[in-house]
């Protein structure tokens, strides 16, 4: 079994790579353009990577905090991936786990995100309760997902 670690991106190569990486496993895909893979929330987001022996990125995940319906606080978890040839060997679960560890440290309530159609069985089966089908900026099905955390 390989050897994995887990970290936040902390050079401009990480950085570089840890953008490429979720162009190519999330926007590509869907015929978008490099670029649309990043947001206005990037410096506001808490970034986690995961890096094999050789320090290759298999494995990203983000989380930023929100404020829902007046004061109540939210953190929602983007931009999830795992290579497809490193999928099932538990680094999407580290990572989500770590994503919400973050959250329960900042007292966030609770936990949302938007899973793609194929990746709720995943989410439900960390705690996430599947709530409803929702539109994307994606022509992809996608449903919001909720973790409470308190």
């Amino acid at each position: 079994m390989p050897s994995f670690h887990y970290d936040s991106p902390a050079t401009d190569e990480q950085w570089q790579a840890y953008y490429q990486f979720r162009w190519q496993q999330l926007r590509r895909p869907f015929g978008l353009v490099l670029g649309t893979e990043r947001d206005a929330l990037e410096d506001q987001a808490y970034h986690r990577i995961c890096l094999t022996e050789d320090n290759s990125i298999i494995g990203i995940g983000r989380i930023h905090y929100e404020t829902i319906k007046a004061q109540q606080l939210s953190a929602r978890i983007r931009y999830m991936a795992v290579a497809a040839e490193f999928q099932g060997l538990g680094i999407g679960r580290e990572l989500v786990t770590q994503l919400v560890a973050d959250a329960r440290k900042c007292g966030m309530a609770d936990c949302y995100l938007h899973a793609r159609e194929e990746a709720c069985g995943f989410y439900q089966a960390l705690g996430f309760e599947l709530k409803e089908g929702i539109q994307s900026e994606l022509d992809h099905p996608h449903f919001l997902m909720q973790l409470r955390l308190d």
